[in-house]
């Protein structure tokens, strides 16, 4: 069973990435879709915290699951519209 403090750990890591992911998806938009190694890291961080809640998810009761899966949407979003975005970028080139 996942203890609660990995649970809350884990929710700020993700909130602290997800922030990082937002900003590089702003500055992209407003430098035309400009792709630096900034995004890809950030688009890599939210893989892997994306990867994380996976693991934490099999082992989380009912309650943390709820939680994780709803927090796990979120970060789906945001990896979505980074990937939307390279796409839309290559498409155009």
């Amino acid at each position: 069973m996942a203890t609660r403090d990995s649970v809350e750990n884990l929710l700020i890591e993700g909130h602290h990435i997800i922030q990082q992911a937002e900003e590089q998806l702003d500055q992209s938009n407003r430098n035309h879709f400009m792709m630096n190694e900034d995004y890809r890291n950030a688009q890599l961080e939210l893989e892997k915290l994306a990867q994380n809640l996976n693991r934490v998810l099999a082992s989380a009761n009912a309650q943390q699951r709820d939680q994780l899966h709803r927090f796990q949407l979120v970060v789906n979003e945001k990896l979505n519209d980074m990937i939307l975005d390279q796409i839309d970028v290559n498409r155009f080139e």
